[in-house]
C-alpha cells in the first residue's frame, strides 16, 4: 500500500528508434525509502503483453529481453553512478559508471527484486540497500538519477531523462534528480565470503592428484564512499579458460583480466601508459604440478572524497613456486615420461625424499600499485600512480628483475565542452638480475573533440625511451631503440533514418612511428625481406618502422543489419627494429603493403544471429589471409549455442631455422627461411538457464596448426632441419553456477586439455580437472 503514497513518473522519451518521440508503450515509476534501502516500483504497460520478451540468462548478462534499468549518481559528482538492471524474467545485472561514460561490468552487489507478467504488461519491484550505494553523511540529499526501459521486439529504448546521441561523449552528466531523501546514514558495511574447494587433477605428470584448500574474501566499509578487500588465499578455478590465439609476431600473446578480485575497481588504476597489467599477479606457469602461480593474498582500498578526490591502493604476494622430482638420469631436467614429479617432499615416498631435485618455476614476489587522482571543473583530472614489484631469492634460483618500480603524473582537461587535452609522463626504474640498474622514461599526449552530432577528430603523440621498462606489472613492447608514435584521426558520422539507413560512420587515420636510437652494433650487416636479402646493406642510419594510413567505415540498415569495411596501407617500405636479429647480424626491412578488412551481419537480437569477419592483405614480412563466421542460435528463451570458426593462412618470413650440417662446410648457428603457415580454430560456446539461480555453461575450443619452412634465403647448400611443424589442441571449459541464496554460490567445474603427441598424431593423455567450490555471503552491515 506504500506504493499509493509516491508520485509516480511518467515523461519518458524516446532515445530509440526515433530520438525525442514519445513512447508506444506507457511506462510508470513510484520510488519510496526506509532508513536502510530505496525502492522502485516500475509497471511497464504493454498492449500485447503475450508478446514480451522475457530470456533466462546468467546474472549480468541480459540481452535481447524486456529489461528496465535504475542509475544513481549517489556521490553526486555528475560522474559516477551505480546501475540495476531487471528484466522481464527477473535476471539481474549492476554496472559501475566512472569517469562520465566509463563502464565497470565486473562490479557486483547484492540487492533484491521480483518481477510479474500480467494482462497489462510486466510489473518490478527493486530494493536497493543503501550499503549498495555511496554518499555522504548529511541530513538531505540530492542524487543524480536515470530510468530506462527497453522493449525488445520494437526495438525501442526509453529514458526518463534522454541523452541525445550527439552528446556520445556524456552520460552521467546529463542525469535528472532525486531529491526528498532525509535523514538516512551510511552504514558500515562488513562481508565476508568465505569459500572451500575440492579439486581432482589427472594428467601424465600427476595422475589422479587431489588437493583441498580454504580461503576468505572479506569486504569492509572504512566509510560510505572507502572500501577495503581483502582476498586470503584467492581461487579462481572457475574463470573461463583463455582463448587459444595465433601469434607470429615477436611479442607475447596479450590476454584479458578474468578474475574477480582483479576486475574490479580496475578502472581505478588504469592510464594511458599501460602501467599496470594485474595479468602479471599470479601469472600462468604453463606445468603440470602447479599450473598457476599461487597468490597468498591481495588486498585493495578503494575510496573517494566529497571535494573530488579519489585513490586506490592495491597489494598482492604471489608465492615461491616449485616442485620435486626424482631426477634419474642426473641431467637436471624433469622427463615426465620416465620421472614423477611432487609438489613437496612430503609427497614422495620416505626412501626418495633426501635425493629429489628441485625445479624453481618462480620467485615469492611482492606487487604493489598506489593511485591517487583529483577530479574538478567540467570533465577534468589529475593523478599519479606509482607501481613496485620484488621478488625474493634471485641470483640463487632465479633469473628475473629482483625489484622494479614505475611512476607517473597524468591529466584529463576538458574545454569548449566538447574538448579533451589529456597526457601522461611517466618513468621506470629496474634493477637487473645483474645488479645493473636501468632507467628509462615513456610520455603521451593526446588532444581529441570526444562529442558531436556529425564530427570528433583527434591527434596524438607518444614517446618511449629504450630503456623505459614497465613489463614486470604492466604491459609495453616494441620500444627496445626508442620509439616515436605520431597519429591523427578524422570521424564523421550520421543518422539519416532514411532510404533504408539507420546511421553510417565514416573515419581516417594517418600515423608515422620511427625510431631515435640506431643499431650500430648491426652496421654493414644483412638486410632484406622475402623477396631478397642484401648482404652487408645495412648503413646504421636511424629505422623508421612504419608510416601509412587506413580509412573505414561502417552502416547500419534500418533493418538492423549492419556492415563494416576498411582499407590501410604504409607509404614506404619499412626498416622494422622490433625484428633485428642481433645474435644472426640481420636487420628486417618489409615492403610496401596494403591491407583491408570487411564484415557484415544481421540483428543481433534474432533468435539466428550470422556475423562474417575478413581481413587480408601485407602485413609485416608477409600476406595474411583471416576469415571467421560468428553463428548464435537461440533456439528457446533460455538456451543460447554460440559457434566460431576461424581460418588463419600466412606467407612470410619464418624466424631463424637450424641448418642441416653440410661437410667439409662451416655451418652457421641459424639461418633465414620462408614459410606458410595454416591455422584453423573452431570456438563453441553455450549456455542454458533452468532458472535465474541456475545455469550450465561450456567453452570447448579445437585448434589445428601447420607451419611449413620451405625455402632458405642463405646461400645454396644449406638444408633445414625439421622444416614441419604440426599440432592440435582440443579444450573443454564446463561450469555449473548454482545461487543457493543471495551472494553464495556453488561451482561445479570440468576441465580437459588435450595435445597432439608427437607419435603419428592423435591425442595423448588427458589434462583433467574437476573442481567443487562453496561460497557463502555474510553480511554484518
Amino acid at each position: 500500500s506504500c506504493w499509493t503514497l509516491a508520485r509516480p513518473v511518467r515523461d519518458f522519451v524516446q532515445r530509440r528508434p526515433v530520438e525525442g518521440a514519445g513512447p508506444t508503450e506507457e511506462t510508470e515509476v513510484r520510488i519510496v525509502y526506509n532508513d536502510h534501502s530505496i525502492y522502485f516500483l516500475f509497471i511497464c504497460y504493454d498492449t500485447e503483453a503475450h508478446k514480451i520478451e522475457a530470456r533466462l540468462s546468467p546474472r549480468d548478462h541480459i540481452i535481447s529481453s524486456d529489461n528496465v534499468d535504475i542509475l544513481i549518481d549517489s556521490y553526486f559528482d555528475r560522474r559516477t553512478a551505480f546501475e540495476f538492471s531487471v528484466n522481464a524474467e527477473n535476471v539481474q545485472a549492476d554496472v559501475l559508471h566512472t569517469d562520465e561514460t566509463r563502464r565497470d561490468w565486473t562490479w557486483n552487489s547484492i540487492w533484491f527484486s521480483n518481477v510479474k507478467i500480467l494482462d497489462y504488461g510486466w510489473v518490478v519491484e527493486v530494493e536497493i540497500p543503501f550499503t549498495c550505494l555511496r554518499f555522504g553523511n548529511q541530513f538531505s540529499h540530492t542524487w543524480g538519477l536515470n530510468l530506462t526501459r527497453a522493449i525488445e521486439r520494437k526495438k525501442e529504448y526509453l529514458q526518463w531523462r534522454m541523452i541525445p546521441a550527439s552528446e556520445s561523449g556524456f552520460y552521467v552528466s546529463r542525469f535528472g534528480l532525486l531529491r526528498g531523501i532525509e535523514d538516512i546514514r551510511p552504514s558500515r558495511r562488513l562481508e565476508f565470503l568465505p569459500y572451500a574447494t575440492a579439486q581432482v587433477q589427472d594428467n601424465e605428470v600427476m595422475p589422479k592428484d587431489f588437493t583441498r584448500q580454504v580461503g576468505l574474501d572479506i569486504k569492509y566499509g572504512l566509510a560510505s564512499s572507502t572500501t577495503l578487500d581483502l582476498a586470503i588465499n584467492p581461487e579462481f578455478g572457475t574463470v573461463e579458460t583463455d582463448e587459444e590465439m595465433l601469434n607470429l609476431s615477436p611479442f607475447p600473446t596479450y590476454y584479458p583480466e578474468k578474475r574477480p578480485f582483479f576486475l574490479e575497481f580496475q578502472d581505478v588504476f588504469r592510464t594511458n601508459i599501460p602501467l599496470v597489467h594485474s595479468r602479471r599477479i599470479g601469472k600462468p606457469l604453463g606445468n603440470a604440478v602447479n599450473p598457476w602461480a599461487t597468490i597468498l593474498a591481495g588486498a585493495r582500498l578503494v575510496g573517494k572524497t566529497s571535494d573530488g578526490w579519489c585513490f586506490g591502493v592495491l597489494e598482492a604476494v604471489a608465492d615461491e613456486e616449485k616442485y620435486f622430482f626424482l631426477d634419474r638420469d642426473a641431467d637436471g631436467e624433469f622427463e615426465q615420461d620416465e620421472e614423477k614429479a611432487y609438489r613437496s617432499r612430503q609427497d614422495a615416498p620416505p626412501g626418495d625424499r633426501e635425493s629429489l631435485a628441485v625445479k624453481y618455476l618462480e620467485p615469492r614476489t611482492n606487487y604493489f600499485i598506489g593511485r591517487v587522482s583529483r577530479e574538478f571543473g567540467n570533465r577534468s583530472n589529475f593523478g599519479i600512480i606509482t607501481t613496485a614489484v620484488n621478488r625474493a631469492g634471485i641470483g640463487e634460483h632465479f633469473d628475473a628483475n629482483p625489484s622494479a618500480y614505475t611512476g607517473g603524473l597524468d591529466w584529463d582537461l576538458a574545454f569548449r565542452d566538447t574538448w579533451q587535452f589529456s597526457g601522461q609522463v611517466a618513468g621506470s626504474f629496474v634493477e637487473e638480475a645483474d645488479e645493473e640498474r636501468v632507467e628509462g622514461y615513456g610520455t603521451e599526449l593526446r588532444l581529441r573533440k570526444f562529442s558531436g552530432e556529425h564530427l570528433t577528430c583527434g591527434v596524438g603523440y607518444d614517446r618511449y625511451s629504450s630503456d623505459f621498462e614497465v613489463n614486470d606489472l604492466g604491459w609495453l613492447y616494441g620500444n627496445d631503440y626508442g620509439t616515436h608514435n605520431l597519429r591523427a584521426n578524422l570521424e564523421l558520422r550520421g543518422r539519416p533514418q532514411a532510404r533504408g539507413v539507420r546511421s553510417w560512420n565514416l573515419n581516417w587515420q594517418v600515423y608515422r612511428t620511427w625510431t631515435d636510437d640506431q643499431l650500430e652494433d648491426l652496421y654493414g650487416k644483412n638486410f632484406g625481406n622475402r623477396f631478397f636479402t642484401e648482404p652487408d646493406g645495412y648503413d646504421g642510419s636511424a629505422l623508421l618502422r612504419s608510416e601509412g594510413g587506413s580509412m573505414g567505415g561502417w552502416l547500419s540498415f534500418m533493418n538492423y543489419w549492419s556492415c563494416f569495411f576498411g582499407l590501410g596501407t604504409n607509404f614506404d617500405d619499412v626498416e622494422d627494429p622490433y625484428r633485428a636479429a642481433g645474435d644472426y647480424n640481420f636487420v628486417f626491412v618489409y615492403p610496401r603493403r596494403t591491407y583491408y578488412w570487411f564484415g557484415m551481419g544481421n540483428d543481433y537480437s534474432s533468435p539466428l544471429n550470422v556475423s562474417i569477419n575478413h581481413n587480408g592483405g601485407g602485413f609485416r614480412d608477409g600476406s595474411r589471409w583471416s576469415s571467421s563466421i560468428r553463428v548464435r542460435l537461440r533456439p528457446s528463451p533460455n538456451l543460447e549455442f554460440n559457434l566460431e570458426p576461424r581460418l588463419d593462412k600466412r606467407w612470410d618470413f619464418s624466424d631463424f631455422s637450424d641448418p642441416v650440417e653440410v661437410p667439409d662446410t662451416e655451418m652457421p648457428e641459424k639461418i633465414l627461411t620462408l614459410r606458410r603457415t595454416r591455422f584453423e580454430s573452431l570456438v563453441f560456446r553455450t549456455s542454458y538457464s533452468l532458472s535465474n539461480r541456475l545455469d550450465f555453461r561450456l567453452f570447448a575450443q579445437y585448434t589445428d596448426f601447420h607451419s611449413r619452412r620451405y625455402r632458405t634465403l642463405e646461400e645454396p647448400g644449406f638444408g633445414i632441419d625439421s622444416p614441419d611443424d604440426s599440432r592440435s589442441t582440443l579444450g573443454l571449459h564446463f561450469v555449473t553456477r548454482f545461487e543457493y541464496r543471495p551472494g553464495s554460490y556453488f561451482y561445479l567445474v570440468y576441465r580437459e586439455n588435450r595435445h597432439e603427441t608427437d607419435e603419428g598424431g592423435g591425442f595423448g593423455k588427458p589434462d583433467r580437472q574437476i573442481i567443487g567450490k562453496f561460497t557463502y555471503w555474510l553480511n554484518k552491515g
